[in-house]
């Protein structure tokens, strides 16, 4: 079994939707006027995926799909 068929794909150490997804917040961020706010967001941001990803690799599709649920609120 090859390696590359068992391990998560990721984009600089963080999984590649939520990375993709960083990046993208972050440049509408920068663009909208605040530059500072838009690269500080896009490092904080990458940190938290790239800590998921070290604890976890699929805690971003495990977060995804708890958020579905209907009553994962509720007493």
């Amino acid at each position: 079994m090859r390696q590359a068929l068992t391990q998560p794909i990721l984009m600089g150490g963080a999984p590649r939707s939520y990375a993709i997804l960083n990046g993208t917040l972050a440049a509408v961020v920068a663009f909208a006027g605040q530059p500072l706010w838009g690269v500080a967001l896009g490092v904080v941001g990458h940190a938290a995926g790239v800590f998921l990803a070290k604890r976890d690799a699929d805690a971003v599709e495990v977060l995804k799909r708890a958020m579905k649920i209907k009553g994962r609120l509720e007493c």
